[in-house]
C-alpha cells in the first residue's frame, strides 16, 4: 500500500508476530499467544542506522496470555529529524531479549495528493485529535508551517495530555527560530507521562532542549 508516510507489505515474523503499516505514521506489531509480562522490544532503524527502540511489557490478561495483542510505535515523528530519512527502514522484534524477526518497509516523501487524503479524513472526524496531528505533521513536511501550527494547536486543544503533539509543535517553532516557543513546548512534553513512549519522547524533547539551550 502507499500513503503519505510510507509503504509496506504485511510481513510475517515467525512464529508469533506480523508487521504492517497503515495510513497512520505508526508500525503495528500483532502478537499471538503472548504470555502476561512478556517484555517486547521494538527496535527501529532508518537508512542511517539505529533510530530508537521501545520496550513494553505485555499487560495482564485474566487467562494468562493474549490470543492477539497489538503493539504500536511511532515511525514518522516530527519531533525528530527522521522525517528526512526516506528509503528502507527496518523493525526488529524481540520477546524477553530473544530476537523474533525483522520486517522492512519504505518511508517516502510526502505529496500534496496524499495530504488531501488526510484532510478528507479529518473533515469526516473533526474532533479526532490524532487526525489533526497527522494533518499538521503532513503540512509541516511540505513546509506549510503556519497551517501546520494551527492544526497541531487544534490537536492539543482536543488532547492536552499527549507529549507527541507538543514535541511536533516545538519542532516547527525550532525550525522557525522561535526558540522561546520551542523550549516551552519541549519542556511541557517532558512533564507528561502515561504513554508507552514516555522514554522515547523524553529523549527527543531533551535532545532538542539541549540543542536550543547550548550557548
Amino acid at each position: 500500500m502507499s500513503n503519505f508516510f510510507g509503504a509496506g507489505e504485511v510481513t510475517p515474523v515467525d512464529p508469533a508476530t506480523s508487521f504492517f503499516n497503515t495510513d497512520l505514521p505508526y508500525a503495528v506489531v500483532k502478537v499471538k499467544g503472548l504470555v502476561n509480562g512478556t517484555l517486547v522490544t521494538l527496535a527501529v532503524s532508518d537508512p542511517n542506522g539505529p533510530a530508537f527502540a521501545i520496550e513494553v511489557k505485555a499487560p495482564n490478561q485474566k487467562h494468562g496470555s493474549w490470543e492477539v495483542f497489538d503493539f504500536t510505535l511511532p515511525l514518522f515523528i516530527l519531533g525528530t529529524d527522521f522525517e528526512s530519512h526516506t528509503g528502507t527502514w527496518t523493525l526488529d522484534v524481540a520477546f524477553n531479549g530473544q530476537h523474533q524477526g525483522t520486517a522492512t518497509f519504505q518511508v517516502q516523501a510526502g505529496s500534496p495528493i496524499a495530504l488531501g487524503k488526510i484532510k478528507d479524513q479529518l473533515d469526516l472526524a473533526p474532533l479526532d485529535a490524532d487526525l489533526h496531528w497527522r494533518y499538521g505533521a503532513a503540512l509541516a513536511l511540505l513546509h506549510h508551517d503556519a497551517e501546520a501550527i494551527q492544526e497541531l494547536k487544534n490537536a492539543i486543544k482536543l488532547d492536552r495530555n499527549y507529549a507527541l503533539y507538543y514535541i511536533s509543535l516545538g519542532r516547527i517553532y525550532e525550525r522557525q527560530g522561535r526558540t522561546d516557543d520551542a523550549v516551552r513546548n519541549f519542556q511541557h512534553a517532558l512533564s507528561l507521562h502515561g504513554s508507552f513512549y514516555d522514554a522515547v519522547y523524553s529523549g527527543w524533547a531533551k535532545a532538542h532542549l539541549a540543542r536550543l539551550q547550548t550557548p
